[in-house]
């Protein structure tokens, strides 16, 4: 009988435990394999080290919320500064350049950020790459839109279509409504970065929006005490009953004067002359009493340390799903042997050598072990490709799941290796088989 069909018929001894061995094995690749490509992912996602821009200006609050929300739209703003400190704080000759925005409202779940032109001539979001246009140009004037383009994909929208803006951050969130159509004027080219997921146009189209809602919320008040107050005289004067009429309200986009108190600034993107000048920046800022400075790169690096003993724990229980495989594979191998102990002892009175036992038992092991990490690192990326959009929406930042990594065949040639020196111990227990006793006949 060849070495071939002898490995089948051990394997095929003891199906349903090579099974279950085998799935316990991928189990621990799932997971392991699952969480460094999250981390490896989130890690590439969030790096800083070759940006555009090194300081993000915003309310006082959180820093790691500001950095989050700013670059990666991720979470709540903190807040919003008054236009007038943003101002001040663009003019200071520290400063080489300086991109203000202001958030608020959505496209279908898509953030809304107004910005200004420089946006799309000046600002970085790579060193040395500004963001170009794929189809049509930037915006000219208010109520225009420009979409990124991975939100012009989901929303399939082109250059020449129209949008409509809702009140609130979440697309179905309670109490959104429309505030009318837009143009959509151009769309952005992809750059794997948060900002393919923007809709933008002009800080002041923003802020009109909001002082146009406040508007409506004004004239439905009004109009509400109008009409108890007409209920309530309809008695004493009914002559009157139709005294006083609204017109009904068209909806349509102008131009008019905004109150201070609506022209708010949510974030002040900057790049310094030197940086020699972080530090003293930083600090002139966060002196002030309505804005705060964040350094992205410190915020994340804290984060990732946070994040990174968690994932640490996470992945020590996936280590030990792997040797919990592994011991499994042993107990299935000495288990195994009392059944095969004939065998053995009859391939040894036909010459086999005892190294060619060995290598049958140790093999056995590695063909287990590659089969279970091989559907083991398979789970592990369609789970990935199939929790890919919630993955997207909770990190931030697109991922990708389908990707193959180096440290995927690391990880195949580490359970490999750690299976074949734990099939050792079975090995030489069949290596030192006795071959008369196991050859006299069975009573």
């Amino acid at each position: 009988m060849s070495i071939p069909k002898l490995l089948f018929r051990f394997l095929q001894q003891r199906v349903i435990a090579n099974t279950l061995t085998m799935f316990a094995i991928a189990v621990g690749v799932a997971l392991t394999a699952s969480i460094l490509t999250l981390r490896t992912e989130a890690e590439r996602s969030f790096s800083q080290k070759d940006t555009g821009f090194e300081i993000i200006v915003g309310a006082k609050g959180s820093p790691l919320q500001l950095v989050l929300n700013t670059l990666y739209h991720v979470g709540a703003p903190v807040g919003n500064f008054p236009l007038a400190d943003c101002e001040r704080l663009r003019s200071d000759k520290r400063i080489k350049s300086s991109l203000p925005m202001v958030f608020g409202d959505n496209v279908g779940g898509f953030k809304v950020i107004g910005t200004a032109p420089e946006f799309f001539t000046k600002f970085e979001y790579r060193k040395g790459l500004p963001i170009p246009m794929a189809t049509g140009k930037p915006f000219a004037g208010d109520f225009e839109a420009v979409l990124g383009a991975e939100a012009a994909e989901m929303l399939n929208k082109k250059t020449g279509d129209s949008i409509i803006v809702r009140h609130g951050l979440e697309a179905n969130e309670e109490g959104a409504h429309d505030h009318g159509k837009m143009p959509v004027v151009g769309i952005l080219a992809p750059t794997g970065t948060a900002f393919d997921k923007g809709v933008y146009m002009t800080m002041r189209t923003v802020w009109d929006t909001h002082y146009h809602e406040y508007q409506e919320a004004q004239e439905a008040a009004e109009a509400a005490l109008n009409k108890e107050q007409a209920a309530s005289s309809k008695e004493h004067s009914p002559t009157k009953e139709h005294e006083h009429g609204a017109e009904p309200h068209a909806e349509e986009h102008h131009h008019h004067e905004i109150p201070p108190e609506f022209t708010t600034v949510t974030a002040l993107v900057v790049k310094l002359k030197s940086p020699v000048f972080y530090d003293s920046f930083i600090r002139s800022v966060n002196e002030g009493t309505s804005a705060q400075a964040a350094m992205p790169i410190r915020e994340i690096t804290g984060l990732f340390q946070i994040v990174g003993n968690v994932s640490g724990i996470l992945l020590g229980i996936s280590y030990l799903v792997i040797v919990l495989g592994a011991i499994s594979i042993i107990v299935a191998l000495y288990t195994s042997l009392n059944e095969r102990r004939r065998e053995i002892a009859i391939l040894r009175a036909l010459g086999a050598h005892r190294r060619l036992i060995v290598g049958l038992i140790v093999t056995e092991a590695v063909m287990i072990s590659t089969l279970g990490s091989v559907v083991g690192l398979a789970f592990a990326r369609v789970g990935m490709v199939l929790a890919k959009d919630v993955l997207q929406a909770q990190l931030g930042a697109k991922l990708h799941p389908a990707a193959w990594y180096s440290f995927d065949a690391v990880l195949v040639l580490g359970v490999i290796a750690l299976v074949a020196f734990v099939a050792l111990l079975p090995a030489m227990a069949a290596y030192r088989t006795d071959v008369a006793e196991n050859l006299a006949p069975i009573a």
